[in-house]
């Protein structure tokens, strides 16, 4: 049970469930009250009364013997002493009644009954009197109702404050719990525990708030996971080459080079292993922005088309220097823009490009379109998809393409950290387009972006 949940039924208990029980115990002592004493209607005694006798003294007269324990006996004179109701032995309506009659009454209050004479409602005419009787054995004063309501009513009051003070200590000690158990669990996440579970049993907001301290838990490993491996891979691809660098290094400050020949190889070696040093160094810096989200800038509204044709026209010139051949097909319209950086998106299409020219043999065919597509949202997108005729990749090692530091069975042969489609990968997310490969073995492979149009 949800925590607002349980504070509801507490207040019900402790406000609502009282405030009912009072207004049933009122309506219960009402409807007891008025059935006590049945008094006739007054146009039943008007006539009796010799017209004197108003509705509203009538309407008095029968409250105040509503009032009457129902054991009493009791006759109603008029102003001139005259029965217009009873329930006295002896009393007629109409009869005349002396006050002789009355006193004599008043005399034998000593004897087996209480006799009493009271004036509770006054006409014009004069008062009326209202003579009750009752056996001594009855006459105990009965209880004030006012005091049986207001007894019941305690006892049942503070039950329902005992119900709700329990409710109010399960409450606090379940929430107690569950609040020093995620207190617990975040200690021990900041102290770097991470494979102990955050465990805290219900279903109300506190367990939620479990469940997202457990997926910061499984994130926090996942990250921790990947930087170690990002250490262990910046390690050992930066290790060959510098172990490289010194050893020629060396190898010329010993003067075991047998010339002038061996020296200037031995100093190009040299260079190239720089060269590649800066080049890992850049794919790092590259790929730490990307994954820091520091590439996530202001984007800029301009049109794709011509930045593609200008691209792409450098492009199959590079082909041309490595002995491939590069084709584009941009069929975008020239006033479609939409919200890139030119600088990052250059970068990606340039990495997959060159990985395309690389992996392709001489001759091979890379090629670049982009057109204009309808998703099956009904929403428009560019797509830009650039394939080649390479030896393609395989099934088990496309999933992982995009991973840092992943270098597929083809490309050990080759330079680099294993970055650049991860990179890729960053900048293209970083803009909100989508990017997705696929790829047969000895026919090629082939890397797909998509740009929404908004």
């Amino acid at each position: 049970m949800k925590i607002r949940s349980q504070f509801y039924i507490l207040v019900f208990g402790i406000v609502v469930v009282p405030l009912l029980a009072f207004a049933g115990l009122l309506a219960m002592q009402e409807g007891r009250e008025s059935s006590v004493v049945q008094v006739p209607g007054y146009d039943e005694v008007a006539a009796l009364a010799g017209g004197s006798f108003d509705r509203a003294s009538w309407e008095r007269l029968a409250e105040y013997m509503a009032h009457k324990p129902p054991t009493m006996e009791f006759t109603v004179l008029d102003p001139e002493r005259r029965v217009v109701f009873s329930t006295m032995s002896g009393h007629r309506v109409g009869d005349l009644v002396s006050d002789e009659a009355l006193l004599g009454y008043m005399r034998e209050t000593s004897g087996d009954y209480f006799y009493q004479i009271d004036s509770p409602v006054r006409s014009s005419e004069g008062g009326f009197l209202v003579l009750t009787r009752i056996e001594r054995s009855e006459r105990i004063r009965p209880p004030n109702p006012f005091n049986r309501f207001f007894t019941t009513f305690a006892l049942l009051l503070a039950a329902l404050f005992l119900f709700s003070a329990g409710m109010a200590v399960l409450i606090a000690r379940s929430i107690t719990q569950s609040v020093l158990a995620l207190d617990a669990a975040t200690r021990r996440i900041a102290a770097g525990e991470l494979e102990r579970p955050v465990e805290v049993r219900g279903s109300n907001e506190i367990t939620s708030l479990a469940s997202s301290l457990n997926a910061m838990r499984l994130a926090l490993k996942d990250d921790l996971a990947r930087r170690s491996r990002f250490i262990m891979g910046v390690t050992h691809d930066l290790k060959t080459p510098l172990a490289l660098i010194k050893g020629y290094a060396e190898a010329i400050g010993d003067g075991m080079d047998d010339g002038a020949g061996t020296r200037e190889r031995y100093v190009g070696i040299i260079g190239s292993k720089v060269d590649q040093l800066a080049g890992m160094i850049d794919d790092l810096i590259d790929f730490v922005k990307v994954d820091s989200g520091e590439w996530r800038e202001r984007l800029e509204l301009k049109p794709l088309a011509p930045f593609l044709r200008g691209l792409c026209r450098r492009l199959e010139a590079d082909a041309v220097l490595l002995g491939r051949r590069a084709e584009s097909s941009i069929e975008l319209p020239e006033d479609l823009a939409v919200p890139f950086d030119e600088r990052l998106i250059t970068r990606a299409i340039e990495n997959i490009v060159n990985n395309a020219l690389r992996y392709t043999e001489p001759g091979g065919l890379v090629r670049v379109s982009a057109r204009v597509e309808r998703g099956g949202d009904g929403g428009e997108r560019v797509a830009l998809e650039i394939s080649d005729d390479g030896p393609g990749i395989g099934d088990g090692e496309l999933p992982l393409i995009f991973d840092p530091f992943y270098r597929g069975s083809g490309s050990r042969r080759e330079q680099g950290m294993g970055l650049g489609l991860s990179v890729v990968k960053g900048v293209v997310e970083s803009h909100g387009w989508a990017l997705s490969a696929r790829s047969e073995p000895g026919r090629g492979s082939a890397f797909r972006i998509e740009a929404p149009l908004r």
